[in-house]
């Protein structure tokens, strides 16, 4: 995962935990809608995780693009 990957995903979980805490303590009230919620907050963490949008498409063209032209440096070598 590199830092572009990591960012957006922060900003997910950002937007995702005040749904999931607001499930989890509806849920500790006794209220079974709670699970709609966890589920609200799973599925935008799961939707920037594991879809690829047009907008990634630049960005993994330019991930490919690096991967070919520089070499990842050796351990033994340091």
């Amino acid at each position: 995962m590199n830092i572009l990957d990591a960012a957006t995903l922060a900003v997910a979980v950002a937007f995702a935990a005040p749904a999931a805490l607001f499930g989890v303590e509806t849920l500790l009230a006794g209220d079974p809608t709670g699970w709609v919620f966890l589920g609200f907050a799973a599925g935008i963490v799961a939707f920037e995780r594991y879809l690829t949008t047009p907008t990634d498409l630049p960005v993994l063209a330019a991930q490919k693009a690096t991967e070919k032209v520089v070499d990842d440096p050796d351990d033994d070598t340091q």
